[in-house]
């Protein structure tokens, strides 16, 4: 029989660096990821930002994340029921000065980066080609910190072939456990966010599991948390969880509710 499994991505383009992703199945009452660093199968390395604007890179990048989502789940007869991923699904409607859901994020005080519309895109793309032809350095590449939506944009296409995908935000997980929590980059602090998580989730609960994080996904702990913190939201029932935005818009962002936190 195969087991079911939620999916968790933390969309990453750096040069090689391998994509975090997260198998991660329910069983009795806990949510334990898979060990895939101990399969034959390595998550597909990403391009950078100087080849991110290229877009036939991405679909190639993306068809290669679905080949390995694919690969995992085969090894372990697995069956994905949702998948989370740390990007937007797409551009921001034209018509909008601001996604719906990063409006809602920004009311709750949550900061985020903006999504920039088609048009915004193509902008950004031509100012990218521009700095790098004149022989600007990839480290001060412009717009760098949404460049990596480029590439989530073609994974969120391709994934959703594999099982339904929504988006998450796992910094937005981690506010609505630990409202004042410091920024994941300080000493100590992915294993303070995966610790309220696990309150949530029951993983990991011994010492032998805290070890075994080094082998649910490629990164480095704060990788591996994120995309872990993705497959938890993507296992959540529809009355665990908060949707900011509009689905209908297809544009929203979904997160744990406020009284699966209250409750816990």
């Amino acid at each position: 029989m195969k087991r079911s499994i939620f999916i968790g991505v933390d969309v990453s383009c750096a040069v090689k660096k391998r994509i975090p992703i997260v198998f991660a199945e329910k069983r009795e009452g806990r949510l334990i990821p898979l060990p895939v660093k101990a399969s034959p199968f390595q998550a597909p390395y990403g391009h950078g930002n100087k080849l991110v604007i290229e877009h036939d890179f991405n679909v190639d990048y993306a068809k290669r994340v679905r080949q390995y989502v694919n690969d995992v789940c085969n090894y372990y007869e697995a069956t994905p029921q949702r998948i989370g991923i740390d990007s937007p699904l797409r551009p921001r409607a034209e018509k909008l000065d601001y996604r719906i859901a990063e409006r809602e994020l920004n009311r709750a005080g949550i900061r985020c980066y903006k999504t920039p519309s088609k048009t915004e895109f193509d902008e950004i793309i031509s100012k990218v080609r521009h700095h790098l032809s004149q022989g600007g350095t990839v480290s001060r590449i412009p717009h760098a910190m949404q460049l990596w939506m480029l590439a989530g944009f073609e994974i969120s296409r391709e994934l959703a072939n594999v099982a339904p995908i929504i988006e998450t935000f796992p910094q937005a997980n981690i506010r609505r456990l630990i409202p004042n929590v410091p920024h994941k980059s300080g000493k100590g602090i992915p294993q303070l966010q995966l610790e309220a998580i696990a309150r949530h989730t029951n993983w990991p609960a011994t010492q032998a599991e805290w070890a075994q994080l080094k082998q649910i996904s490629a990164g480095g702990t704060h990788d591996q948390v994120d995309a872990y913190s993705a497959a938890w939201v993507a296992s959540l029932s529809d009355d665990e969880i908060d949707i900011l935005g509009d689905i209908k818009q297809e544009d929203a962002i979904w997160m744990p509710s406020k009284t699966l936190v209250e409750n816990k």
